[in-house]
């Protein structure tokens, strides 16, 4: 059968339009285009479903707006209990990502949706997937305040405030938190496809690997002109270990955050070429070990910039107004402004599939989009920061996807060998499920 240009929508290859007629052999033959090394480089080896191309995906999934907070984490527990936290952070995200793959391979579910049926039927998938759905707006809250304090640094640096200054600046970002809604969010997210919008993940962690450089060297060159104390002076005045319950209830939240990627997992493992068990060990080892290099070098010297001054964002400390911060804070808040809509289309379809079972009209589409837009601004509004709407988030869903569900899934679905993983499994949700509780109470009352 000859393949077309309405076969799947693709335009025929050229192979497909060339005979052997003299008038086809008359016409001169097509320019060949020049492909650049970096774009022949980046095309050959970060294929979907290549270990470097999974391990991208990966990594996206993981860094996002979260490394804002987690200098302020690392404050508040010290650097070297916060370094701890981090590393431990990933270190118990690997192994839940490890109980998921094992799950995976006993059960054949490719989704957290299968394995939910896998593992106790349609009731917990249904439960599983309104925790994603908190999830998701709970993430779309995080990223309206984000991008606001974002956007609002560069046209009105924050510093020391008053309490009437500090309202003033919680109204102003409040209502740029509606003009992006207007403007930019809503709008986008009434499209029924983003795939124009695919490219604004690989923007938003381009933003952070810049970020992240830059306020390393923005530490050294402060010392150098005596706006930071030096690396001795931090190490021997800053906190190194601070177990203050009240300060690693506020801190743990906000780690748990930084590392949940894990509905993803199963469909990277899906897609992945010669798919095995180790391959995909791999992908996580390495994602997880980038993700935890840019944590580590942003939050320690942040805090060693900063000290106990180190705010909920860190991006609102002082900075002399540099210019490469400044550019910083436009770019990662422009990629958050355009990463949004994706999580408002994905929280629409998963109503849609769990009430409806189908997308629908026109007129439901408009309703939902609006209803949910709505929500997330609302509740961006009410919050105080980019670090207590993270902070409840990691208290909240985040643990049920990270610790739960994936403890419950290896005691349903794995077999007596896996006896020791699944007393270690329990006993980390039930730790972490501990931790949270306390930190959400902790929250509510602070």
């Amino acid at each position: 059968m000859e393949r077309g240009a309405d076969d799947k929508g693709e335009v025929p290859l050229l192979m497909d339009m060339v005979d052997d007629s003299e008038e086809n052999h008359m016409m001169p033959p097509p320019s060949v285009e020049k492909v650049s090394f970096v774009e022949k480089y980046i095309t050959s080896k970060m294929q979907p479903g290549s270990v470097k191309g999974s391990m991208f995906t990966m990594t996206v999934s993981i860094v996002g707006a979260g490394v804002l907070a987690l200098p302020y984490a690392m404050e508040q527990v010290g650097v070297l209990l916060g370094i701890g936290l981090i590393l431990f952070g990933a270190f118990l995200a690997y192994y839940s990502l490890f109980l998921l793959v094992i799950c995976s391979d006993a059960s054949g579910a490719m989704s957290y949706m299968h394995l939910a049926i896998a593992s106790s039927g349609p009731r917990l998938a249904m439960f599983v997937q309104c925790v994603i759905c908190l999830n998701l707006l709970g993430t779309s809250v995080g990223f309206f305040v984000a991008s606001a304090e974002l956007i609002l640094l560069v046209v009105q640096p924050t510093g020391a405030l008053d309490a009437l200054e500090l309202t003033s600046h919680r109204d102003t970002r409040n209502a740029l938190i509606g003009a992006l809604c207007l403007c930019f969010v809503f709008p986008l997210s009434l499209f029924r496809s983003l795939s124009s919008l695919r490219f604004s993940s690989l923007f938003s962690i381009l933003c952070i690997v810049f970020l992240t450089i830059t306020v390393v060297v923005k530490y050294f060159q402060f010392v150098h002109l005596g706006w930071a104390p030096d690396f001795w002076f931090q190490w021997q005045h800053l906190p190194m270990i601070n177990f203050a319950p009240d300060r690693v209830l506020t801190a743990v939240p906000l780690v748990v955050f930084a590392y949940t990627c894990h509905p993803n997992v199963l469909p990277i493992y899906l897609q992945l070429k010669r798919r095995s068990s180790p391959r995909m060990y791999k992908v996580a080892r390495r994602s997880l070990g980038v993700a935890t290099l840019v944590y580590l070098a942003l939050s320690i010297f942040a805090v060693f910039t900063f000290g106990e001054k180190t705010r909920t964002n860190f991006l609102e400390n002082d900075y002399h107004g540099d210019a490469a911060i400044i550019a910083g804070c436009i770019f990662l808040g422009v990629s958050i402004v355009i990463t949004t809509p994706l999580y408002i289309h994905t929280l629409r379809n998963c109503i849609n599939e769990a009430v409806w079972g189908d997308v629908g009209g026109l007129g439901r589409h408009v309703i939902l989009t609006t209803t949910l837009v709505g929500a997330a601004v609302t509740l961006a509004v009410l919050a105080t920061d980019i670090a207590s709407v993270l902070g409840v988030l990691g208290a909240t869903t985040n643990p049920v996807i990270c610790f739960v569900m994936p403890a419950f899934y290896i005691c349903q679905l794995g077999d007596t060998s896996l006896l020791c993983h699944k007393y270690t499994a329990v006993m980390i949700c039930l730790v972490l499920c501990g931790l949270s509780a306390c930190s959400l109470v902790h929250q509510l009352h602070g």
